[in-house]
C-alpha cells in the first residue's frame, strides 16, 4: 500500500510566488462532543513488563509526584486513554501493513537477536518493520505548525506531519524502541513512502513536543551497540515517562538522537548523519556529526518518520521539491537547499 495523496496535484514552490496567497477562508475549532472516558487496562510500559491494571499504576506515583498537580494530571488522563496533545493529524503511516496477531513482541525481539552480529540484526529490524511489527501508536502522526519569512519579505506558512515517536518493535504493551543504521532506516521511509528530518525539522520536533524528556546516556563502550544496552535504556525511557506522566498519545523528543538527512552527506556518502538529543535548557548534546559510517548504531539512535507532503500556504507540496527550493526550503532546512533528502547515499 503506498501513501495516499487524495490525488491531489501537488504545488510546485514557484507557484508560491506568482501572487500573495490570501486564505479567505477562517480556520474551523473542532470541538470534541460526546467523549466517553473508557479505562484502559495498560500503561506505557516497560519492556517485559505486559499488561499493568489501571490500579496498580496510580499506587506506583509517588507522594513527590502526587504533589505536582499538572503532572498527576497528565497522568491520570493517560491512564484513562485522553490525550493531553495539542497537536493532531488525521495522517497515519499508510506503507507499513498492520501489525499481525502472531508478531513477536519488543522483548521476544530483543532475546531472539542477542546473539546476532550486526548484519543479521540489522535484517531482522528491517523484516520485523516492514512486515507491520510496530506499535499502533507509531502510526497515528502529529502535525506541527511551521513559519519563515523570505527574502522578499513574504511570510510563509507551513504543516508537517511527524511520527509521535522513534520507530520501535512490538506492541502496545510490549515494545522497544529499536535503533538503526540510516541503510536501513531509509529503506523503512521509502516503503511507508516517507522521509527522515532534517536538522531543523528535528528542532521544530522538540520545540513543539508536548512531552519534552531528559536525555539519559549511557557508559560509552563496544557496548553501546549491544540489545542489553537498547533494551536498558529503552526501560530507562519508559521509567521516565511513567515519573513525568506524559502518554503514549503525546509527541514526545529529547530521549534519542536523530538520523538526519543532510548535504553534508553528499560529501560523506558512506557515513550516517546524527543530530538531536535535546537537554532541559533546549541545545541538543549531539551537534550534527557525520562521524560514524553508515552501517553505525547505538542505543542513543532513534528514526522518526516525516511525512512525504507537506502544506505551506494552504496548498500541498512535496517534501522533496520545498527542500529544494531556494526559499522555502528555509521552512525545514537551516543549511539551505537540500537536493538529496535521503538518508544515505
Amino acid at each position: 500500500m503506498s501513501f495516499n495523496i487524495q490525488k491531489t496535484v501537488l504545488k510546485s514552490p514557484s507557484d508560491l510566488f506568482v501572487s500573495p496567497i490570501t486564505n479567505t477562508k477562517k480556520e474551523q475549532t473542532v470541538i470534541l462532543t460526546g467523549l466517553k472516558i473508557k479505562n484502559d487496562s495498560t500503561v506505557f510500559s516497560k519492556v517485559n513488563t505486559g499488561k499493568v491494571p489501571v490500579s496498580t499504576s496510580i499506587s506506583i506515583v509517588n507522594q513527590e509526584i502526587l504533589a505536582k498537580s499538572s503532572v498527576i494530571s497528565n497522568h491520570l488522563k493517560s491512564l484513562n486513554g485522553i490525550s493531553t496533545t495539542k497537536n493532531t493529524s488525521t495522517n497515519k503511516i499508510q506503507g507499513i501493513p498492520p501489525r499481525s496477531n502472531n508478531a513477536i513482541t519488543g522483548s521476544q525481539f530483543i532475546e531472539s537477536t542477542k546473539n546476532m552480529n550486526r548484519t543479521e540484526r540489522e535484517s531482522m529490524i528491517l523484516k520485523e518493520i516492514n512486515s507491520g511489527n510496530i506499535p499502533d501508536f507509531i502510526r497515528d502522526l502529529k502535525q506541527i505548525d511551521i513559519s519563515v519569512t523570505d527574502s522578499k519579505g513574504i511570510k510563509h506558512n507551513a504543516k508537517i506531519s511527524v511520527a509521535p515517536d522513534y520507530l520501535a518493535i512490538g506492541s502496545n504493551e510490549d515494545f522497544v524502541r529499536i535503533p538503526m543504521n540510516p541503510i536501513t532506516a531509509q529503506k523503512i521511509a521509502d516503503k511507508a513512502n516517507m522521509s527522515l528530518p532534517t536538522k531543523k525539522i528535528v528542532d521544530d520536533i522538540y520545540k513543539n513536543s508536548d512531552a519534552k524528556m531528559s536525555p539519559q546516556p549511557l557508559p560509552a563502550g563496544s557496548s553501546m551497540m549491544s540489545n542489553e544496552y537498547y533494551e536498558k535504556h529503552n526501560q530507562m525511557v519508559e521509567s521516565q515517562i511513567e515519573v513525568k506522566g506524559f502518554n503514549k498519545n503525546q509527541l514526545i523528543s529529547g530521549h534519542q538522537k536523530d538520523v538526519v538527512v543532510t548535504n553534508r552527506l553528499d560529501n560523506k556518502p558512506t557515513q550516517v548523519a546524527i543530530y538531536g538529543w535535546h537537554q532541559n535548557n533546549g541545545k541538543p548534546i549531539q551537534p550534527l556529526s557525520t562521524i560514524h559510517e553508515n552501517t553505525y548504531a547505538d542505543y542513543s539512535h532513534g528514526v522518526r518518520l516525516i511525512s512525504n507532503t507537506v502544506i505551506v500556504d494552504g496548498q500541498k507540496m512535496s517534501l522533496k521539491d520545498v527542500l529544494a527550493d531556494p526559499e522555502l526550503s528555509k521552512l525545514f532546512s537551516d543549511e539551505g537547499v537540500i537536493n538529496n533528502s535521503r538518508a544515505t547515499r
